[in-house]
């Protein structure tokens, strides 16, 4: 097969020199040999041209007419209509990389000015890869080709080669603020008329054509608060250009001219909507006698998207679909992605406006097919974000008519599969990556961000140690851009970091669960999952059981009324008025209770079920369920169910997958801590003695205060143990949640940045318990891709994680650890212990404080009595003095709780239900 293909390759260079690269003879032999042209041919021209030319006289004649050849070849291959076109363009590209080689700028500057225009028509009309990506790079070639085309040496090579900018501007512009679009518009129409100018001198009729095209494009295409009048502009455009081509016979621009011509009738706000209609249709119609399905498919193709355009205007819905579906035989998402999501999107969303909902399904389906394939071909994994983002109501378009249309399985199936692709290609590498080693430039790479992350650390250190207060106001702004620029690098390591990873590569695949396979999680006949979806409408609650799905409507409850109001009254309070919003988490949580029809919820699917295993959606991801009344006289979610969460099914089942390690019990286990981290939360301090004691856990798996609890000794400790448990500061980054920390000792911090990167391989750990705040606070995605610290520490391995919603009372939070663990020593599983811990420090009484606490006050006395023990300048004295004042804040603490009115100082859910506990049971 290799020396047919390069057979082949040397026959169509000898032909192309031969006949002076005529199309005619060339391209039936390309026709013949389809089967040789696709990607593999461009890595063979690749490795054929590197052996022919290593062995060369890189300027003998031979060479250079070897190099010429392939230049015309790419010309080309690059213009052909047939096979896929997809594959042409990426050998056009291989051709430009190959005969750089020979054509450097200085030997060979026009030759290189060529290549270079060669490889920007490629890029500019690439399909594989990242659409933005490509613009940028064909930009990028065509300003090449201008330092060798100046308008005064080669007035019509630079004219050439700003037609060929001028869409890639106009496209790169419809993204800007609208503001702006008067001064890109001008711009653009200046370098057109430019070029007009030269085009009408040398009478380049051809050439003409396509820049007067190109003009009425932006006249068309660019966002302007004169549209109205721009559309005018373009169709006068076009009636001049139909007008000179009757004269002449240019059949593809007048084509063409028709093609663009029909989309400015359609899209035209004067004149009667029907007439303009005809027209549109007429137009259309015209090109289509030269750009049939056999000779142009590709165009063709897109004429029949535009057809289906026109009558879906026209409210003519199942003609505008069967338009479509001619689209669509052409623009399959397998070769086309971006092309079929267009044409199945309009399809979807016509059917769907009509009622037709299989016929939407079915467009839908294609659209989804066409969204993943466009993300797989993606490396850069914030582009990768970006195109689901903006494909992301199509899934929600989806779900929306399966359940229209009664098919309750199919919505359920693509709900989960819209949600949290990017935690769970994390998941998916990281999972690869516990069992094997990583690779060097993988391993380069997570050095260069943990060299990063240190140096912020020292630098941030550095300037709290310094005094602040002399500081100017250009010393901070100084230190604030350091420290911005130090993050933008890292963020660009991040980014590198993650072009390496096997997922993003295509090595590996992670393919969308199945119902059945879904119920596979469900291990007990009385464990339902809640999987919860809001749409524009409603928010959808799914309730799955091991042989049965059934569906619960909240009617009205869609994005802006139920997400929007969560923003509203509890996302953005928490952030800007902690106290206000303490006071109202009730009132809150009372409402969103009948918003969410809790009641109604239980009575109806919720019958024999014991457990629930939660899967939120968008700001739902932040609501304690457990605290949400169920309409029972002072009864909570909680009291009724056993609760825990899982950001998708998918990941649950990833947590599943991991092999079990030590007993159900724990006795087996070996347990560390981390603890007070600062040396400011006497509380935490108290929490790990407790949990020491409990567990006999050794002095060498605690971490205790600014000695010990230093990043890196985190990290050994993380290694080493099967549950972890941190009672320390954390801090959640809501805007940029990669930088969510965990504040360790002398200014160190572990961030989610790093726990998601493969040098955080923990496959031992069974549980972490995040005993801090904020470690499950975080603002999803339209995605709905949660990113918290504890989502990080299950992308790092971890089976469970218990974490929390919201800043915590330090007092309470070390009631509950203890109170936890108690449970879990007991023999039970996590949710029940959590449960019973909750309703355990809910109904605490104040008296009960001594029962737990009553060695902290003989503590103190005992430390009192020691004061002049120790001279005061020795090292002894300041160990006494720092454990002393650990004491007497603690009992302070105790003191204050038990002087106050409240019977109950713990029952209000801000103290209790912000513990919740993500994986397996």
């Amino acid at each position: 097969m290799i020396e047919e293909r390069i057979n082949f390759l040397l026959t169509a260079l000898i032909k192309i020199s031969q006949s002076y690269s005529d199309k005619k003879i060339v391209y039936p032999l390309l026709q013949d040999n389809l089967d040789k042209l696709d990607l593999n041919f461009a890595v063979l021209l690749r490795h054929w041209a590197k052996n022919y030319f290593a062995g060369e006289n890189l300027y003998n004649a031979q060479t250079v007419a070897a190099a010429a050849a392939i230049g015309n070849f790419c010309t080309l291959i690059g213009q052909f209509p047939h096979g896929n076109i997809a594959d042409n363009l990426d050998i056009a590209i291989a051709c430009c990389e190959v005969i750089e080689i020979i054509f450097t700028r200085e030997e060979y500057p026009i030759e290189w000015a060529i290549s270079k225009l060669n490889l920007g028509n490629a890029y500019g009309n690439r399909i594989y890869g990242d659409p933005t990506e490509n613009r940028e790079k064909a930009i990028a070639a065509y300003q090449d080709a201008l330092k060798i085309y100046s308008r005064e040496e080669y007035p019509i090579e630079w004219a050439e080669t700003q037609t060929n900018l001028i869409p890639l501007y106009s496209a790169k512009i419809k993204h800007i603020k609208k503001d702006d679009n008067y001064v890109n518009l001008d711009k653009l129409v200046s370098i057109c008329n430019a070029v007009l100018e030269i085009f009408t001198l040398y009478r380049y009729i051809e050439k003409w054509v396509i820049v007067k095209n190109n003009l009425a494009s932006l006249y068309c295409d660019t966002p302007h608060r004169n549209l109205s009048n721009n559309f005018e502009l373009a169709i006068d455009i076009y009636k001049e250009v139909l007008g000179v081509l009757n004269k002449e016979s240019f059949t593809e621009e007048c084509a063409n001219t028709h093609m663009n011509m029909g989309i400015a009738y359609d899209k035209r706000v004067q004149g009667d909507r029907q007439e303009n209609f005809n027209l549109a249709v007429q137009a259309y119609q015209n090109s289509l006698k030269f750009y049939t399905r056999d000779n142009y498919p590709f165009t063709y193709a897109i004429l029949q998207n535009n057809l289906g355009n026109a009558y879906r205007d026209q409210g003519l819905a199942t003609s505008a679909i069967n338009y479509y579906w001619l689209a669509l035989e052409i623009h399959t998402h397998t070769a086309y992605p971006n092309e079929s999501l267009r044409a199945s999107r309009n399809l979807g969303n016509t059917a769907f406006k009509s009622g037709y909902w299989d016929e939407a399904i079915k467009g839908y389906s294609i659209a989804i097919k066409a969204v993943e394939t466009s993300r797989s071909w993606i490396k850069s994994e914030s582009r990768r974000q970006k195109i689901l983002e903006e494909s992301i109501g199509i899934y929600e378009s989806m779900v929306q008519a399966c359940i229209n249309a009664g098919q309750i399985e199919k919505a359920f199936e693509y709900s989960e599969r819209s949600r949290s692709k990017r935690l769970v290609d994390l998941m998916a590498s990281n999972n690869l990556y516990q069992s094997g080693e990583i690779p060097p430039a993988v391993a380069e790479l997570l050095q260069q961000y943990e060299e990063l992350q240190q140096i912020i650390g020292k630098e941030r250190q550095s300037h709290k140690s310094e005094n602040n207060r002399s500081d100017t106001r250009a010393a901070w702004e100084a230190y604030n851009e350091a420290i911005a620029l130090l993050e933008t690098q890292k963020q660009q390591v991040w980014e590198n970091l993650r072009r390496e990873d096997p997922v993003l590569a295509g090595e590996i695949q992670v393919n969308p669960l199945s119902l059945s396979e879904i119920q596979k999680l469900i291990d007990q006949p009385n464990t339902a999952i809640l999987s919860f979806y809001t749409t524009n409408s409603d928010t959808h609650i799914f309730v799955v059981q091991k042989d049965q799905i059934t569906l619960h409507t909240c009617t009205g409850q869609g994005l802006n009324t139920l997400q929007g109001w969560i923003e509203q009254n509890w996302l953005l309070p928490y952030r800007d008025e902690p106290k206000k919003w303490e006071t109202q988490i009730n009132s809150i949580l009372c409402e969103l209770a009948e918003r969410l029809q809790i009641s109604q919820l239980i009575s109806q699917h919720l019958q024999g079920i014991e457990e629930l295993i939660l899967v939120p959606h968008l700001l739902l991801h932040q609501i304690p369920f457990a605290a949400l009344p169920t309409g029972e006289y002072q009864e909570y979610l909680g009291d009724k169910f056993l609760i825990r969460y899982t950001p998708s099914c998918q990941i649950l089942e990833f947590c599943q997958q991991r092999n079990n390690v030590g007993t159900f019990n724990g006795t087996s286990l070996e347990y560390g801590t981390v603890e007070d981290a600062e040396d400011n939360l006497p509380c935490a301090r108290f929490e790990g003695e407790k949990l020491a004691q409990m567990y006999n856990i050794p002095s060498e798996n605690r971490l205790i205060g600014s000695s010990q609890a230093t990043s890196k000794n985190y990290r050994q400790l993380a290694q080493q143990v099967q549950v972890l448990h941190s009672c320390h500061h954390a801090q959640s980054c809501l805007d940029n949640p990669l930088e969510s920390q965990l504040k360790l000792a002398q200014d160190s911090s572990i961030t989610l940045g790093q726990l998601m990167t493969p040098s955080w391989r923990l496959p031992q750990l069974v549980e972490v318990f995040l005993s801090c705040c904020e470690t499950n606070l975080g603002t999803p995605s339209l995605t709905d891709d949660i990113l918290t610290l504890s989502t990080g520490f299950l992308c790092a391995g971890a089976r469970s994680v218990v974490s929390t919603l919201w800043s915590v009372n330090d007092l309470a939070t070390a009631l509950f650890s203890i109170f936890y663990y108690q449970q879990r020593q007991e023999g039970k599983n996590r949710p029940e212990a959590l449960q019973k811990a909750q309703i355990k420090l809910r109904d605490f009484k104040k008296v009960d404080l001594n029962k737990i606490f009553h060695e902290v006050e003989a503590k103190e006395k005992k430390l009192i009595v020691n004061r002049k023990k120790y001279p005061s300048d020795s090292i002894e004295y300041q160990q006494w003095k720092f454990e002393y004042n650990m004491y007497a804040q603690l009992n302070r603490r105790i003191k204050e709780i038990e002087n106050s009115t409240q019977q109950f100082p713990f029952s209000d859910p801000h103290y209790w239900a912000a513990f919740i506990c993500h994986g397996l049971r």
